[in-house]
């Protein structure tokens, strides 16, 4: 039996997994929120998934290093909606309203639209005496106008930890924090914080493709040199090419209701496997929903939490996407991933050392992943000492 079916059946440790008491040592016999109070921006999972991941990869983390703390989720920023409008108008900012002791917001927050969104909530936490802590940042434009904008925010609202997903980012901010760390993206917890269940399902791929259209896979007698639209790969001791459809992948790129629109239209029939692999069809945007577009083929799966979606991720043979956190989510659990994107957010893969993601199925380095899991641990779990408590929690029955 290899190592795949034993981990199905027997639903034991996955290998991107840690050992929590050799790593963060025995259990701290201190008060759950009888530490600093910490307020965690999170939300859209229902808008991407994704979002998920990373937010409750942070939970787990801060509480895990940290366990008197109170670690709460709040609502994130309402602008999200609609980046170019930011927060609308009559939108309660609840962010900006609540006392805590840091205000930890998290992942790619620095964009050209975030004086509009975040800016209030991080002001209103700075004034207040409260600290502003930043885990793995990222960007979605690494244009040099977001590089001023997100300084000039921040050495407004210095924060007291910053850590990064991408060594990019880490080398344009680091210098603006009281503490920095070059670290790898909290999602990768995922497969600390979330042990799937057995199943009996054959072992299958997984194909997640909510953005762009989902590229035809065809089974080739040689690599050949990389067109436009066109990725040659090797996978499963055979060469393949990912040929994307140009007009549509274009369409998509420009409009992102254009997959909503595909859904009213005539497709040509997707096929069922990928060289013997059924195939599962992932879709990472449950809202707004829309049955023709998400069930249009066997096997599809869509829901507003996340932990299906890890499931599925844990046990995949190989998953194929358009989204960066659908690959950090396989790649947590040891398993193949390969990305189609143009997004400059998947600059945290190779932070990952997933530099081959976009080329092939790429395979984390988990004895890698573990150090790094570790080291942060160790280095955010000192600097939260440092979080005394102040505005406690409130007294409500």
């Amino acid at each position: 039996m290899d190592h795949r079916n034993r981990m199905k059946l027997t639903a034991g440790s996955f290998p991107g997994s840690m050992n929590l008491m050799s790593d963060t040592g025995p259990r701290s016999t201190t008060t759950p929120g009888s530490g600093p109070s910490l307020a965690i921006l999170a939300g859209y999972w229902s808008t991407n998934i994704g979002n998920a991941f990373f937010q409750l990869g942070a939970e787990y983390l801060i509480k895990q290093v940290c366990p008197d703390a109170n670690v709460v989720l709040i609502g994130d920023q309402p602008g999200y909606w609609n980046t170019e409008q930011g927060n609308p108008p009559n939108a309660l900012d609840y962010a900006a309203h609540v006392k805590c002791d840091a205000l930890v917001i998290l992942g790619p927050f620095m964009r050209p639209e975030m004086e509009k969104i975040t800016a209030k909530a991080m002001r209103a936490c700075h004034e207040r005496g409260g600290k502003i802590i930043v885990l793995a940042a990222g960007m979605m434009k690494y244009d040099k106008d977001t590089v001023a904008l997100s300084r000039r925010l921040l050495k407004e609202t210095p924060p007291f930890i910053f850590t990064t997903r991408d060594r990019e980012t880490y080398e344009l901010y680091a210098d603006l924090a009281e503490h920095a760390f070059d670290g790898v993206d909290v999602a990768t917890f995922v497969s600390d914080l979330y042990r799937p269940l057995p199943h009996d399902l054959p072992d299958y791929v997984v194909v997640n493709f909510d953005q762009i259209p989902e590229p035809d896979f065809v089974n080739v007698p040689s690599l050949s040199p990389a067109r436009k639209n066109i990725t040659p790969f090797e996978w499963n001791g055979k060469t393949w090419e990912a040929r994307q459809p140009a007009f549509r992948t274009e369409m998509s790129y420009r409009a992102r209701t254009w997959p909503f629109v595909e859904a009213f239209l005539p497709l040509p029939k997707r096929p069922d496997t990928i060289d013997g692999f059924p195939i599962l069809r992932t879709d990472h945007r449950y809202n707004p929903f829309l049955p023709r577009k998400t069930y249009r083929w066997p096997r599809s799966f869509v829901s507003d939490i996340p932990h299906t979606y890890l499931a599925l991720y844990a046990h995949s043979r190989c998953t194929f996407s358009n989204r960066v956190h659908a690959c950090v989510a396989t790649a947590s659990y040891g398993n193949e991933a390969m990305l189609f994107t143009r997004s400059p957010r998947a600059y945290l893969l190779n932070r990952l050392g997933l530099t081959t993601i976009k080329e092939k199925p790429t395979r984390l380095d988990l004895d890698f992943l573990r150090r790094e899991k570790a080291n942060y641990r160790a280095w955010l779990g000192e600097k939260l000492k440092l979080l005394s408590p102040k505005f406690g929690v409130a007294n409500v029955a």
